[in-house]
């Protein structure tokens, strides 16, 4: 019995773990694509940034999960660093939306969380969601000279469970409550 309670114990904590996904990526170069296929350029505009599919290049579409987070770190030149006074507030695109990163419907852009070399956006409560098919755009502005070409990882977060995850979940939670009732019968 104990060794059927276990069992049970880690397959629950097993599925809680596989609940959310991310989609990590990186590169480097003037231009190219990022996983899940997403073109990215430094400089489109002649100017010093980074964008998806690239400042002023218009919309990118999303051929990947629901994504309500999404991180990128750079490795940036000594004096080189994103710029905190550029960071939008809303999602006009191009030049003058500043550093963000806006889904359709446009409504409103995802919250920034900003350090010298990485950046993070979370979508805001309620918000727009980065869901499979949409068009968006990503811009990040930066300060103390011209960071073209330099390499960066990062992350797509999804908050939506794969439905082999969600199986093996409800698994563990049948089985611990399957184990609850035994025990109260006894």
């Amino acid at each position: 019995m104990r060794r059927l309670s276990l069992l049970l114990s880690l397959l629950v904590l097993s599925s809680l773990a596989a609940v959310g996904s991310s989609i990590p990526f990186s590169g480097s170069g003037a231009s190219g694509t990022v996983a899940p296929g997403q073109p990215f350029a430094y400089d489109l505009d002649s100017g010093t940034d980074w964008g998806i599919p690239g400042v002023n290049a218009g919309l990118a579409t999303w051929s990947g999960p629901a994504i309500d987070q999404f991180t990128i770190t750079f490795d940036l030149a000594p004096g080189i660093a994103i710029d905190p006074a550029k960071l939008g507030t809303d999602c006009l695109g191009g030049s003058t939306g500043g550093t963000v990163f806006c889904a359709s419907p446009y409504t409103q852009p995802w919250d920034v969380t900003l350090t010298t070399d990485s950046i993070t956006f979370t979508a805001q409560p309620g918000g727009d969601l980065l869901m499979n098919g949409d068009t968006f755009f990503v811009n990040i502005f930066f300060t103390g000279g011209d960071p073209i070409g330099a390499s960066f990882s990062g992350e797509w977060d999804s908050p939506i469970p794969e439905p082999s995850a969600l199986l093996l979940f409800g698994s563990g939670v049948l089985g611990v409550a399957g184990l609850f009732r035994r025990r109260l019968w006894l």
